[in-house]
């Protein structure tokens, strides 16, 4: 008899950087993460492959590059005709489900149809943050708008725990993404997880720079103007109170974790369920003088990325840099298939159990800003280049400068390992325009 293909269980979260673990940082309350890293593997250096919402959902899915996928910016669509992890995977008989924060071919409220579903069979969820705190609505298969009144992180554990009951009493294989909105602003955790940090003095950046935390939303519109507004009143001004709020959500998405991972136990399919956690993007918190995402910085496109699968002996922590992109062909191989299209991206179960030495160097890029840039990353160093002419413009020393204090890009000492990475890079965009200024 042939043996059941293994369940695989996506948990993200949204506008978390790597940073946000109690595993990587002491003063981050997240138990039930650190005891997945414990128990299975911690990628230390993992990256968002464009650090923006709908962008990186497009990448998830399709497996290939915001520049070939088309997905470049919020609100746009995978062509109807894009191959998926989804559909594959289906296609190997499993269920697929998606519950949560969509946010892939639309921006704001209301029903979402199939063809931005990116090919899932189930779907519970909707395109992007849409009510306040403990206020929230949901989308059903057939366009039914769900009102709950509990806080958004709970409710969307909840919800996502009720479908793989489901899936798992089907007695087929399924693949299920859970996708929280938080800790993406507004900063509203339940007041539970607040008292966690009570009295926490929470360490800036070496690179910090003075910046207004407060973020107004429009999916539902904040009030205008912001002094009206009850989360500017909270921590407008106040950065120390931002990263308070920032941190008690993510240690409401940890007990969440802890919930869904308890389910499995409960369900007696623990075993034989690969589960990744990571996060679209990560949040600068003033690293740099910045704030927020779309930026070629550790804090942005830096992400946490944990997978544990059970029946493989693993490292514990991989150093090796790798990135979304990777969780595409990381699925088939645990399905045990290759995947039918070509994928940039690389399994990660050779570096997760040891028998890898090497990976291919991580590819990101932007196009939400005023200066797009693509990035490349290999075991030590950091190239940034204008996407427009692929002129090199940062340079970092990842290994001895984690904090990306010194920009190499003009140091001669450094030339040759400029012009290495920005050939690798010219092959992976695929153009040749960039000439020596």
């Amino acid at each position: 008899m042939e043996k059941r293909k293994p369940n695989l269980l996506l948990i993200m979260a949204d506008q978390m950087h790597k940073y946000a673990l109690g595993a990587v940082a002491p003063y981050v309350k997240t138990p039930n993460l650190d005891r997945l890293a414990a128990e299975g593997t911690l990628f230390a250096n993992a990256y968002s492959n464009n650090p923006v919402c709908g962008p990186f959902r497009g990448i998830l899915y399709s497996g290939r590059y915001s520049k070939d996928n088309r997905v470049q910016k919020n609100g746009q669509a995978l062509r109807e005709g894009e191959e998926t992890l989804p559909k594959e995977l289906a296609r190997l008989g499993y269920e697929t489900g998606f519950v949560g924060k969509l946010h892939l071919g639309a921006d704001g409220n209301g029903a979402v149809p199939e063809k931005y579903w990116a090919g899932h069979g189930h779907f519970f969820g909707y395109q992007c943050y849409n009510g306040f705190r403990d206020q929230v609505c949901f989308y059903d298969e057939q366009g039914t708008e769900h009102q709950f009144y509990e806080h958004r992180t709970d409710v969307t554990a909840r919800l996502g725990i009720e479908r793989i009951a489901e899936l798992a009493r089907s007695g087929k294989p399924f693949l299920q993404t859970i996708f929280f909105q938080a800790p993406h602003y507004p900063e509203q955790p339940s007041e539970q997880y607040e008292r966690l940090y009570d009295g926490v003095e929470f360490p800036m950046p070496e690179q910090y720079g003075q910046i207004e935390p407060y973020t107004p939303t429009y999916s539902p519109y904040s009030p205008r103007p912001f002094a009206l507004c009850p989360d500017y009143a909270r921590y407008g001004g106040n950065q120390q109170e931002y990263l308070k709020l920032y941190y008690a959500m993510v240690s409401q998405i940890d007990a969440n974790v802890g919930l869904i991972l308890r389910e499995l136990e409960r369900l007696g399919i623990a075993e034989d369920t690969a589960v990744v956690f990571s996060a679209d993007h990560g949040d600068m918190q003033g690293s740099h003088g910045m704030k927020n995402k779309c930026l070629p910085y550790e804090r942005s496109c830096g992400i946490p990325l944990i997978v544990k699968v059970p029946w493989l002996e693993q490292k514990r922590v991989v150093e090796t840099p790798v990135s979304a992109v990777d969780l595409y062909p990381t699925c088939m191989e645990l399905a045990g298939e290759a995947s039918k299209k070509e994928l940039p991206g690389e399994s990660l179960l050779g570096l997760l159990s040891g028998t890898a030495a090497k990976h291919r160097p991580v590819f990101a890029e932007n196009h939400m800003t005023q200066q797009p840039w693509y990035l490349l990353r290999d075991s030590r160093f950091k190239l940034v280049a204008d996407a427009d002419s692929l002129i090199p413009r940062l340079l970092f020393d990842m290994e001895n400068d984690p904090e990306e204090a010194e920009n190499l890009i003009s140091d001669p000492d450094f030339f040759s390992v400029r012009e290495a990475l920005l050939a690798e890079l010219k092959k992976e965009v695929g153009t040749y325009v960039y000439q020596e200024e």
